[in-house]
Order: C-alpha cells, then sequence, then structure tokens
C-alpha cells in the first residue's frame, strides 16, 4: 500500500512541476515581477533562494506534508482498510 501511494504522489507532483515549469516561462503573474524580477527557469530559482521565498515554500509544502503522512499512517494501520492508496 505504501508504494503504491508513493507512486502516486510522486507522478503527481511531477505533473504539478512541469506545469510549473511551463508557467513561470509563458505567464507574468501580477507582483512577481517586482520580487523576482525577469528570471525564468533555473535563475528563477537562484534568484528565489536569495529573497528567501524557497524557505516560505519549504515551510508550507513541510506542514501540508505532515497532513498527508498522518493519512499514509492511517491507511497502513487501518484494520478495515477503507482508504485506497492515492485517496
Amino acid at each position: 500500500k505504501f508504494l503504491r501511494e508513493a507512486e502516486l504522489k510522486h507522478c503527481r507532483v511531477a505533473m504539478l512541476a512541469t506545469a510549473g515549469a511551463i508557467a513561470q516561462d509563458l505567464f507574468s503573474f501580477p507582483g512577481a515581477k517586482a520580487v523576482l524580477g525577469d528570471a525564468k527557469m533555473t535563475a528563477l530559482h537562484d534568484v528565489a533562494v536569495s529573497k528567501g521565498s524557497m524557505g516560505q515554500m519549504l515551510f508550507w509544502i513541510g506542514i501540508f506534508e505532515l497532513f498527508g503522512g498522518v493519512a499514509i499512517v492511517q491507511m497502513c494501520t487501518d484494520e478495515t482498510n477503507t482508504r485506497k492508496p492515492g485517496d
């Protein structure tokens, strides 16, 4: 069960990362230009690290992962098997 859950999560994160990489090159979001400038793709990562944005993203994603971890533990230890991987 855990491996199936990890596979589904990895797939979803990879799809979001691909969409994000395309979006940051094609679109300009309001307010982003003032903070990050005209940086694209890998240069955008370096600018976000230097400005401190990546640390904040790491913190909030870590909080979301804690809630996801609780659901995975519940799925693996649940005797009635009511939760399926990926739900």
